[in-house]
């Protein structure tokens, strides 16, 4: 989702201050940067402390609070009540943000029809003000939600609690009468199929070309799909949607122990599973029923889970990728410890590789990065500091946790029902 600048944020907020007191019970302004930041842990801790103020524009940011920590009923209930409340008052860019969570989080619980729609009625009323660019994406957006209209919600069934030995990080799924290795990442906001994976499948294609941006920024161009049924062991996932994409896009598919990978696990079908872990020693476990955890140290950034950590006092976000091999430090923290980064550590370019390609990036590289996150105190080495954003993430986060950090711990938890990150 693009969002509006703060400062335009704010100007549509003030259009409503006259139905509260002549003296507006919150730092708007404050939340409204909040909001634009990404910054959802201290948007949540500020609304907290106004849980009895009836504000009407809180109620939208009560909705993103909901939405980003994956309580997406609640979320539509409030963005619903919000838009209803909006409806016959100005046209403000506001409300134009409010239509684009609710369709994403339709999106996210499988109603696509009405994804659609919301879509629909957001360029119905704001497509004139919007910039090109902008209009082009929801309108792609709402063409291929609306294609998938007729495909039920995913689901899933897990009968008793489940762990799967995987190989170099692959497990067997099966789909359409075949066994195939897939690898899983969180970083992915659909689950991925190869061309000649999902035409051995016969799996049908559903609305037009898409393209998605990869993590080195550039964009590539696939098909969705529908799997009617897939499993891992005996859990039994059904309507998966998926990304099909080239196979030539994964040079590198065939692990060093000898499997072919023919596909990703996305985020979709991992935050069905509601927990999972993965263990150093190779195992992937899925509870039947997951056990309450007491944190909510996660939030979602679309289908992206992004964890708190603490460094040197104070709070970053570090999104979770287990697609990526390395952790990587983005713009935001080099900024922020700009000085000192660039006494200790030389300029450099680095290759990053990303699905179908890799480009030079310029980074400052530390020898070493110590942090807080998921309960245990973490000493990362050679993490490389990227100076320059090459796509959204690197512009509202402070890094990716990648998958070298299981050499820091013997068990990575992540659980969905109460957004909690736990290491071990």
């Amino acid at each position: 989702m693009k969002r509006i600048p703060a400062a335009a944020l704010i100007f549509a907020i003030a259009g409503s201050l006259a139905a509260w007191s002549a003296e507006p019970p919150a730092d708007l302004q404050r939340l409204a940067r909040l909001y634009e930041d990404s910054r959802y842990f201290e948007l949540r801790d500020a609304l907290a402390l106004l849980r009895d103020d009836p504000a009407p524009d809180l109620e939208f940011f009560r909705a993103t609070v909901d939405q980003v920590f994956n309580r997406l009923e609640p979320a539509v209930s409030r963005l619903r009540r919000f838009l209803a409340a909006a409806e016959k008052g100005p046209v403000r860019m506001l409300n134009k943000e409010a239509g684009v969570l609710l369709a994403d989080a339709y999106r996210r619980l499988g109603r696509y029809r009405e994804a659609a729609a919301a879509l629909r009625r957001v360029l119905d009323r704001f497509g004139p003000v919007l910039d090109e660019e902008e209009r082009a994406n929801i309108e792609k957006q709402a063409g291929l939600l609306a294609s998938l209209a007729g495909v039920p919600p995913q689901r899933v069934e897990i009968p008793a609690d489940t762990a799967i030995r995987m190989t170099d990080r692959q497990f067997p799924v099966r789909a359409g009468g075949r066994t195939f290795f897939v690898g899983y990442d969180t970083g992915a906001n659909l689950s991925v199929l190869y061309e000649s994976m999902a035409a051995e499948l016969g799996v049908p294609l559903y609305g037009p070309a898409i393209k998605v941006q990869t993590g080195t920024g550039r964009w590539v161009e696939g098909r969705a799909g529908v799997l009617p049924e897939m499993r891992l062991g005996p859990i039994v996932f059904r309507h998966v949607v998926v990304l099909i994409l080239p196979d030539r896009f994964f040079r590198s598919a065939k692990s060093r122990s000898g499997v072919d990978r023919r596909g990703l696990l996305g985020a979709p079908v991992l935050e069905a599973l509601r927990e999972f872990t993965e263990t150093a020693a190779g195992e992937f476990l899925v509870p039947a029923r997951p056990l309450p955890r007491p944190v909510e140290n996660m939030f979602f950034s679309g289908f992206m889970p992004v964890v708190e950590a603490i460094h040197r006092g104070a709070r970053i976000r570090l999104c979770l990728d287990t697609g990526a091999t390395t952790t990587v430090l983005y713009l935001p923290f080099y900024r922020r410890h700009r000085g000192e980064i660039n006494a200790r550590a030389r300029q450099r370019e680095i290759t990053v590789g990303g699905v179908g390609d890799s480009r030079r990036v310029t980074v400052r590289v530390l020898d070493e990065f110590d942090f807080r996150a998921g309960g245990r105190d973490l000493a990362m080495r050679r993490v490389p500091v990227q100076t320059e954003a090459t796509h959204a993430d690197t512009r509202h986060f402070h890094g990716t946790l990648g998958n070298d950090l299981l050499s820091q711990c013997s068990r990575m938890t992540l659980n969905f029902v109460s957004m909690s990150f736990i290491l071990e």
